[in-house]
Parts: C-alpha cells; structure tokens; sequence
C-alpha cells in the first residue's frame, strides 16, 4: 500500500548519489548502479533507453516532466505504468531518497553508532567470510606467477617507514597487494599502522576518523584508540563528525584484512584509521593543499602524535592510480595505445613518489586537472606529508586492463 509520503516521493523521484557505469549483460547495453556508501548492497540493470531519463530524478522533474523528456528524445511514449515501475524498483532497491531509504539509513547508522567495531562488511562479497578459505587465498598471491614468490625483502626493509599499496579489490590486485607486504615482513617490529584511506563518497571534512576496531575473518583489528584520542586532542572532535564514511568503505578494510593475515594470530594488529577526502578544490583553484590550514594543522597532529606517544608507527597509504574509460566518464573504450600513454604518466607520477616530493605529486596529478583521476591522491600526498624526508622504492606496477574501465595501481615501500 502507497502512503502519501511514498506518493510524494514516486512523483518527484529523486536517485540518491550512486557510481554508474556501463556495461553489457546478456547482449544488452545497460547502466549498472552501485552504492558507493553501501547502504544498498546490490547492483540494479537499468537498460539503455531508461537510464537515459535518470538525470531527471534529480527530485525537482515530475512524472509528467520525465514522460515528456522521453518522448521527445525518443519519439514514444514512456506510460506512467512503466515509469512508476521503474521508481519502484529503484527505490526497493534502496537507490531513491524516500522515506524507505530513510528507515534503513537510520537502522544502519544507529547500529553502527552504538558498536565498538565496525563489520567487515564485504565479508563474503569481495573475500572468503571463513578465515581458512580467506588465509588460502590471500597466501596464493604471494606465490602467484605476478606476485613476489620467493623474492626476499629488500635489505632496506629494516628501515622501512611507509606502504603504498592498492585498494582495488583482491581478485584484481591481491598479487600488488602481495609485493608490498612482503617488504613489510623485513621491516623492524611495528607498534601501529597509521592507515590513509581513500574515502569514495563525500565527506564534510579532509579526514574522518573512528575510534571502532574492525572485525576481519581471521580476528579483530584493533584501532590504537590512544593515538586517537591526542590526535583527537589536537585537532578537534569534529574530525569524528563523519565517522559513519567508516562503515561503508572499502579502502581500510581490505588493508585490515592483509594485516592481520601476515601478522603471526597471537599478536594484535593495531591501526589508526583515516579517511582522506577529496583534494579536488586545490586542482580547480591551482594551488597546493599545503595552503589549506585544516589539511596542514591535521598532518602536522599526526607527526606530532607519531612522535609524542613513542613506539614505531609505519604509515600506509591505501591507494590506486589512474581510472579511465566509459566506466569513469571518457567517451571511448581505452585503446591499447592509452594504455601505454596511461602507464608513462603514471610512471612519471610513481618517481616523485620514490623521490619523497608531496607537492611535486601533487603537481604530477594537477597539471592535466587530474584527467586520469587518480583515487589515491590524497592518501598519497598526506602520507608524503606526514613522512618528511622519506625515499622511495616502486615494487611493483600493475594495469588491470579493461575496454570499459581500466584501473592501475602499485606497490610502493618508503624508507627513512
């Protein structure tokens, strides 16, 4: 049965943030929705010529507005019938702001609010949820034909101070992955892993903290809540005002899961989570995110934190390079000669890595407005930031090649 609230919200529909992205399901080209925020956990098909109206859920078009669209565009008409279905399957499916979506967003919260950890939440989607089935398979990349095999780590790894490593999922990266913790097995004894986040929705702030531990398959990673609460001391408790971008991102979490894997399972695993916002509105204004005193006042708090609570901290920066193709918004399926292109920019970008250079990564990224989108730019920079002084080392380089959605990543160690 209809209320009037949902009648209100069927006649001005209006989508909710989701990533959209093209593909082809059974011969037919569709529109995949996904929720970035995982408050949907499902990916919802819409064909072509209905994906076409979706710009038009914006919550100010009526239904009579949407129908008139279509028919101009395609010369048919779309029936109210068929366009009531189609809002009612987006909002099942939790993609619509209306009060459904409402109920189950303020169920998810409050659950995570009143929890002292947070879910592993793609437990069974993107990884085996049974820990000896998850072991078995995070232990084959290191023996796969791209990952380290019996490579040792390298005789600097004693002094190794910071990871780059991918956030793409473990299917795709999980040998990249592999490189990088590898090093890290040479590295001197670790008190806490100072995790940056790329965050993939929106946040008020440039960081999100959490105080919550995060369950994994393989046993609880705890959150080093002391480093926590003098950073929180420094900084302000505003920078937990957008916590809940904890409970539905992936880029802490897979870096979570591989931790506690290549820790011995007697030992604990301490981090100290953060999300890194966007740092887009330096590249439109042209300057550094050095000029921002809230970015600036954060990462000198962490330095300052590291330094003050004493014990080893080794910061890792969760991160993937260049995303092009349809999937991400350019016009054409990437051509093997893009890739090439993508590979050499990308390279040039990785040296100013090596060399320890925040702002001339930054730079490296900016000077084409960031056209390859690269996720990892701000954990990247502020783990640069955060590590004055510290060289680098490229372990590995991958593409995961895709006509409709190429994805790069890599495998940096970073010494001091």
């Amino acid at each position: 049965m209809t209320t009037r609230s949902d009648t209100d919200t069927y006649d001005y529909p209006r989508l909710r943030p989701v990533e959209a992205f093209p593909a082809v399901v059974s011969g037919q080209e569709v529109l995949c929705l996904r929720d970035p925020q995982q408050y949907s956990e499902v990916v919802v098909y819409v064909p072509a010529q209905t994906a076409s109206i979706l710009g038009l859920f914006d919550g100010q078009h009526s239904l009579l507005d949407i129908q008139e669209a279509f028919a101009r565009r395609f010369g048919s008409l779309l029936f109210r019938e068929q366009l009531l279905k189609v809002i009612q399957s987006l909002d099942e499916h939790l993609l619509l702001e209306s009060p459904r979506f409402a109920a189950h967003r303020a169920r998810l919260e409050d659950g995570f609010r009143q929890s002292r950890s947070r879910s592993a939440i793609l437990a069974g989607k993107s990884y085996p949820p049974e820990a000896t089935a998850l072991r078995q398979q995070l232990e084959s990349y290191f023996t796969a034909a791209e990952g380290p095999g019996a490579t040792p780590p390298s005789p600097a790894a004693a002094g190794l101070s910071g990871l780059v490593v991918p956030h793409i999922d473990f299917a795709r990266g999980g040998p990249c992955y592999a490189w990088g913790y590898r090093e890290l097995e040479g590295a001197s004894p670790v008190d806490r892993f100072v995790i940056l986040g790329t965050v993939h929705a929106p946040i008020g702030r440039a960081f999100a903290l959490t105080r919550k531990d995060f369950e994994t398959p393989l046993g609880t990673v705890e959150t080093d809540r002391e480093f926590v609460d003098r950073l929180l001391a420094s900084v302000g408790d505003q920078y937990l005002e957008d916590e809940l971008a904890h409970r539905g991102e992936h880029s802490i979490e897979f870096q979570a899961v591989f931790l506690r894997h290549v820790t011995p399972s007697a030992s604990p695993v301490r981090i100290v989570p953060i999300l890194c916002g966007s740092l887009h509105r330096f590249i439109e204004d042209r300057r550094s995110p050095s000029e921002g005193r809230d970015i600036e006042a954060f990462l000198a708090a962490v330095r300052d934190t590291m330094a003050s609570l004493g014990g080893r901290s080794l910061v890792l920066a969760s991160a993937d390079l260049t995303h092009v193709g349809p999937r991400f918004g350019d016009p054409r399926q990437i051509t093997p000669g893009q890739l090439r292109e993508v590979a050499d920019a990308d390279h040039e970008m990785l040296e100013t890595i090596e060399a320890g250079d925040a702002e001339a990564f930054f730079r490296a990224v900016a000077r084409d407005g960031d056209r390859r989108r690269i996720c990892g730019l701000p954990p990247i920079y502020a783990a640069l930031r955060v590590l004055p002084g510290a060289w680098g080392r490229l372990l590995r380089y991958r593409q995961w090649p895709d006509s409709q959605g190429t994805v790069t990543f890599s495998a940096v160690a970073l010494y001091r």
